[in-house]
């Protein structure tokens, strides 16, 4: 029996590396995890950040957090950008031998002089301190992995550009200061490909794997199974 096409995003790959049977089952069967709350300041952090780097772009000059920082770059103005930034398009990389999809949608890409490529990722937080959590490490390595497959060369770093949210301004006075900050991070998209394989892999298996024990979602099912739910009336009575 052939096989289907399939598509998966850099998210799913997320979540197959969380815990294959909640990514089965979402492919399989749409069960999703329960969603956390929106971060809709995050996104409209993104999008004014895009608007304001767009600028920049239509000049030909960098945003002053990368010139002052000495990086001999331009932000990249090919026609692919758009499509690379679309979330339900992205920079995409199609495995013939897998018949399988690799994609995810790019915040924005410097271009080198000698054309190679970097990732960049914008990235706002109430923390304190900036930190470099191992999804966002895996975010930026599965997008160089991707360029690389399309045949980019690649810069052996990526970076983010973190907006910080000050705290010690006295008051919110309808303005929320941020304090801007670029990291640079070592890329290694070398895992990439082999994850990829197995969750494609996965995901062409009749029957889902174990529950996982390092997932919470998967406990709280377990847990929660162990108890029979009588219904009377409006009340919900549980033993």
């Amino acid at each position: 029996m052939p096989t289907k096409p399939l598509r998966i995003s850099r998210s799913g790959l997320r979540l197959f590396l969380e815990c294959p049977r909640c990514f089965w089952l979402d492919l399989h069967h749409k069960i999703k995890r329960p969603p956390g709350y929106p971060y809709t300041l995050s996104a409209a952090v993104d999008y004014l950040v895009k608007q304001e780097f767009d600028k920049y772009r239509s000049t030909d000059n960098l945003p002053p957090i990368f010139a002052t920082s000495g990086i001999d770059a331009r932000l990249f103005s090919g026609q692919e950008l758009p499509e690379w930034r679309n979330n339900f398009k992205g920079i995409a990389y199609y495995d013939k031998n897998l018949d399988a999809t690799l994609y995810g949608a790019v915040d924005d890409v410097l271009q080198f002089n000698d054309g190679s490529l970097a990732v960049v990722d914008y990235k706002s937080s109430g923390s304190r301190e900036i930190n470099i959590y191992d999804d966002y490490q895996k975010q930026m390595d599965t997008y160089t992995h991707i360029l690389n497959k399309l045949g980019y060369t690649t810069q052996p770093n990526a970076y983010f550009v973190f907006y910080v949210v000050q705290k010690d301004g006295g008051g919110f006075q309808n303005v929320l200061p941020f304090r801007e900050e670029l990291r640079a991070v070592p890329v290694n998209p070398d895992w990439v490909q082999e994850a990829f394989e197995a969750a494609v892999k996965l995901s062409r298996q009749d029957a889902p794997p174990p529950p996982s024990e390092e997932c919470d979602h998967c406990n709280y099912v377990a847990s929660a199974n162990k108890y029979s739910v009588e219904v009377i009336g409006p009340r919900k009575i549980i033993p």
